[in-house]
C-alpha cells in the first residue's frame, strides 16, 4: 500500500462506518481534529484491505491506540472487522456460483484452510455446504 492509499484510509470512504475519532493524516495529536471512516475499502477489496500498520501510521496514532479507537467506536477489533468483512464478501461469490479456490483467494486468505477454518467459525457452515443447491444438513 503506498502513502496515498493510506492517507485515504483515514478519509471518509476509508475503512469503517461507525463514526472514529481518528485524526487527520499528518496531526500527531490524538486529541486534534477527528474524521469519520467508512468501510468501503475493506468491504469492497478486502484482500486489498490496508494493514493496522499503514493505518496506524496514515492517522499518526500508534497502533495500540488505533485499535483501542476502533474498539470503542465499533465495538470490533480491526482484525475482526476485516475477517467480518472478507467472509461476506466470500459468502456473495459463493452464492454466485465462483469455486472456493478463487473465492478464498480473492477474499485475502493467505491459504484456502485458513479460509475455512475462518469462513466455519463465522457461518457455521464449510464453503462447500454454503454454496449455492447445498443444505447446510447436507453433509455428503
Amino acid at each position: 500500500m503506498d502513502a496515498a492509499s493510506a492517507e485515504r484510509a483515514c478519509r471518509p470512504g476509508g475503512l469503517r462506518s461507525a463514526a472514529s475519532a481518528f485524526p487527520a493524516a499528518g496531526e500527531t495529536r490524538p486529541s486534534a481534529r477527528h474524521q469519520p471512516v467508512s468501510a468501503g475499502t475493506a468491504a469492497q477489496q478486502p484482500a486489498r484491505a490496508p494493514s493496522l500498520d499503514d493505518l496506524a501510521q496514515a492517522c499518526s496514532l500508534r497502533k495500540e491506540t488505533l485499535i483501542r479507537i476502533f474498539r470503542r467506536d465499533t465495538g470490533l477489533t480491526p482484525g475482526s472487522y476485516l475477517n467480518i468483512a472478507r467472509i461476506n464478501f466470500a459468502r456473495v461469490r459463493l452464492r454466485a456460483g465462483e469455486t472456493i479456490a478463487d473465492v478464498g483467494y480473492q477474499s485475502g486468505f493467505a491459504d484456502q484452510s485458513h479460509f475455512h477454518r475462518t469462513f466455519i467459525g463465522y457461518t457455521a457452515a464449510t464453503p462447500r455446504q454454503y454454496a449455492p443447491g447445498r443444505s447446510i444438513t447436507d453433509n455428503n
